[in-house]
């Protein structure tokens, strides 16, 4: 049974730029054993990509996990703050397009290290002290 992933980008003419695009981002979603109903692409103005991850980061054990992807910066990882709201902690250097087993190589690493080396600046995940007036 082969599993199609469900990534949602319209083709309304004969583009072969995001045909390739969209098959590209189908090798990185299904080589990470996912389906893609959790995964969307925009077009424009700059080709990006988002895909919710399985998982938890050991560094973020409370936070959702995605894989977010542009044409020019490659591929991060980031994980939602307390306000929902995507922070990148890891970065795929390099290509802003590696192989898609080398992203899915990169992914499955940093979801299974004990320690990661993601961004560890948890200011984005704790609210600030305010200072007491009197």
């Amino acid at each position: 049974m082969s599993i199609e992933p469900g990534i949602d980008i319209e083709i309304d003419f004969d583009d072969s730029a995001v045909r390739e695009v969209r098959h590209y981002l189908t090798q990185v979603v299904t080589g990470l054993g996912l389906r893609g109903d959790s995964s969307c692409a925009d077009m424009e103005p700059m080709v990006t990509a988002y895909v919710a991850l399985d998982g938890r980061l050991p560094d973020f054990p409370d936070h959702y996990v995605a894989l977010v992807w542009n044409e020019l910066t490659g591929w991060a990882v980031a994980v939602e703050d307390r306000l929902g709201e995507l922070v990148e902690v890891a970065r795929l250097e390099g290509d802003p397009r590696p192989s898609p087993d080398a992203v899915v190589s990169w992914v499955s690493g940093l979801l299974h290290e004990e320690h990661g080396r993601a961004n560890r600046d948890f200011a984005a995940f704790v609210p600030s002290q305010r200072a007491v007036l009197s």
